[in-house]
């Protein structure tokens, strides 16, 4: 299946099939996550792949019980790791696209201008920062493992309404590790509509901003 394909039949699914899902699709699906773009190579995600139906449901109450949670053959609790953004991990993670033949960059370069910055190096923008930075990165991979899904004949829905603390104690997390969203997983029992978007006229504006 091709990605337009794929970014065309993407719906939120919530009802499933009563069927496991083999464990070489769920891998293809977090390959796709894998391979997502990354801040500085990076890779701050971490995913915990849920199928057992005891733990699923633990899970789903800690989110309000919603039902196309608890019910889902595969759960994969997506997290963000903040230390990954630290000055060292980040620092060791360019050396790495260095070593590749990616950049070219020095060790003083690197040292004292990219991780000098506050346009490349979160870390200097504190915490909070680091965390959106995790946050924009795990998005972008869930938004691949979406895509992969379908290609793979399966559904998902995003969803991002949750106490993720109550998640985050419910898996007993490290506080370095925070829940940032739920991937319910599994064969649709459903075919919903497409959902309305706005006209591209509306969203896309060629040489500048314009009011609307």
């Amino acid at each position: 299946m091709d990605v337009t394909t794929a970014i065309l039949r993407r719906r939120s699914i919530r009802r499933w099939e009563a069927r496991p899902v083999e464990r070489e699709k769920i891998e293809k699906v977090l390959e796709a996550g894998r391979r997502a773009p990354s801040w500085g190579n990076t890779q701050p995600w971490r995913f915990i792949v849920l199928e057992e139906k005891t733990q699923i449901e633990t899970v789903g109450k800690a989110s309000g019980g919603q039902p196309h949670v608890t019910t889902a053959p595969v759960l994969i609790v997506c997290c963000g790791a903040v230390n990954d953004l630290s000055r060292s991990q980040h620092r060791q993670a360019l050396k790495e696209l260095r070593d590749m033949g990616v950049m070219d960059w020095t060790d003083d370069f690197l040292d004292n201008v990219v991780l000098k910055s506050d346009l490349f190096a979160p870390y200097l923008l504190g915490e909070e920062m680091m965390k959106v930075r995790v946050g924009e990165q795990v998005v972008i991979a869930i938004s691949y493992m979406t895509l992969e899904a379908v290609n793979q004949g399966l559904g998902t829905c995003w969803v991002g309404a949750i106490n993720a603390r109550e998640v985050q104690k419910a898996l007993g997390l490290p506080a370095d590790i925070f829940v940032h969203s739920l991937l319910p997983l599994g064969y649709p029992a459903e075919d919903p509509k497409p959902r309305p978007r706005r006209d591209m006229n509306r969203i896309v504006f060629w040489g500048g901003y314009r009011k609307i």
